[in-house]
């Protein structure tokens, strides 16, 4: 498909939203569940930051390779597998057993999770017409931005009623439905 020419993919583009939803809630879901988490592995809330700084460093390191990759092998493909590999790692934070094998599952989901926001827009700039590129990006960021503000409200309410591990339970879970979404598109 040449660039810009067809049809506005809208389905693909909510599938995308709800992936960088994901990925934004990610981000910021581990700041309220921070003293849960030290207590649950005798720790100190500085120890158990850890979570939060090294996720942050491997999602901003990844971003160097994912054009690369993205090029290769296709943004929306690439985009799909990193979502699918996101779910399967916030599933394993869900699971750890001790606060190093949260720290190393939280690595994964920022290695894997730095792939959807990016690849998304490129992907979105190459098949939406240039005059509506705008208004397309804009409804995609909401997604984006939607994550960001109510990734710690939602942490906070579930890690509240259900315990610290099911927040990355639902993560997985908003992971996994935008992952096969986009694998089916």
């Amino acid at each position: 498909m040449p660039p810009g020419s067809g049809p506005i993919p809208v389905r693909t583009l909510a599938f995308l939203a709800a992936a960088a939803f994901a990925s934004a809630a990610s981000l910021r879901a581990c700041d309220p569940i921070l003293p849960d988490i030290a207590g649950a592995f005798a720790t100190t809330p500085g120890d158990a930051a850890r979570i939060i700084t090294y996720f942050g460093v491997a999602y901003a390191l990844a971003q160097f390779a994912y054009g690369f990759i993205g090029d290769r092998f296709g943004h929306l493909r690439t985009v799909a597998v990193t979502t699918a590999l996101s779910a399967l790692t916030s599933l394993i934070c869900a699971v750890s057993a001790s606060l190093d094998m949260l720290v190393v599952a939280r690595i994964g989901v920022g290695l894997s999770a730095a792939a959807i926001i990016p690849l998304s827009m490129a992907w979105l700039g190459e098949v939406v017409p240039y005059e509506r590129r705008q208004t397309v990006l804009a409804r995609f960021i909401g997604g984006q931005i939607s994550g960001l503000v109510l990734g710690q409200v939602f942490a906070g309410a579930i890690a509240e009623h259900f315990g610290w591990r099911y927040v990355f339970v639902v993560l997985a879970a908003l992971f996994m439905v935008a992952g096969i979404a986009l694998s089916l598109e």
